[in-house]
């Protein structure tokens, strides 16, 4: 009999053995709710999340890690055409590098990008493909709400109001069903994670995309406390010379959510993806 185990976020854990549901009991709760997957690529030392909906009626982007990583093509094996939009987190190559290599062949309806004031080169090169394939260019900032179907998609960082270049001018990126919510915060450091703390007084989430690749310069306990993830997701390149994820940070991570098993990571499970039913909780899909 095959197994999955699903870790549920939320009030409850269930464990279900598929063999145990017949086939109308599994349609009708599935019908019931909507379902996403946040499917976490292995672009090496890079970030890039996927984020669709089961039935690959909408797809999303956040970041598209480093060029000369194949990100095109885990899209293309995907069978993903249209991208609704895509989101750059700031102007690092191994968050916006991939786009550099864009030849038209996905179809991305708008480009969202950080205020950034770094990397310069990067961001007109890419807004110069984004014209060239007719796809709208926007600049995001705190407060602005992105189209994301029953889910909610919101800029919690940066502001309008103040220039920043670097890590810190990472666009955090809040997803919310109304119960549940994810937080993906591209490479934003202690004292981003500290201004938006000071902005975001009820700034907790059930999945946190830890920032800067499991940094020392990232992941405050302050923050991490407020936040209080269950699940952490680190997207980190196997063997990369900077020692990240630090063992300072895994050890936060593990005491904030109770359990190292929680703590997800691209150079130990590779691509991965978490399921996210509406308003009854995200989990690991186990194959």
């Amino acid at each position: 009999m095959k197994r999955f185990q699903w870790y549920f976020v939320g009030i409850f854990t269930l464990v279900w053995q598929i063999g145990g549901c017949s086939q109308a009991d599994i349609s009708t709760e599935v019908a019931d709710f909507g379902t996403a997957k946040l499917e976490f690529l292995d672009v090496g030392q890079g970030l890039s999340v996927l984020i669709q909906s089961s039935g690959k009626e909408w797809a999303f982007l956040y970041d598209a890690g480093n060029d000369s990583t194949g990100f095109w093509d885990s899209l293309h094996v995907r069978n993903i055409k249209h991208l609704d939009w895509a989101l750059v987190s700031h102007w690092h190559r191994d968050h916006a590098g991939g786009f550099l290599e864009w030849d038209g062949s996905v179809q991305i309806n708008t480009l969202f990008y950080s205020r950034d004031t770094g990397g310069i080169w990067l961001r007109d090169s890419i807004l110069k493909l984004a014209k060239r394939f007719g796809t709208k260019t926007v600049a995001v900032e705190r407060g602005q709400k992105l189209p994301c179907e029953e889910w909610s998609c919101q800029i919690l960082w940066p502001t309008g109001f103040k220039k920043i270049g670097g890590n810190d001018a990472s666009a955090v990126l809040q997803i919310s069903d109304g119960k549940e919510r994810a937080l993906f915060t591209g490479d934003l450091e202690n004292l981003g994670e500290a201004e938006l703390l000071e902005l975001s007084h009820d700034l907790q989430a059930s999945l946190l995309q830890v920032g800067h690749h499991g940094s020392t310069s990232s992941s405050s306990l302050r923050f991490l406390e407020q936040v209080a993830p269950t699940l952490a997701v680190i997207s980190v390149g196997k063997g990369n010379p900077y020692g990240h994820p630090a063992k300072s940070t895994l050890k936060k991570l593990s005491f904030v959510t109770g359990d190292s098993s929680k703590i997800l990571r691209t150079d130990l499970l590779g691509t991965f993806v978490v399921e996210w039913r509406l308003k009854k909780g995200l989990w690991l899909r186990n194959y």
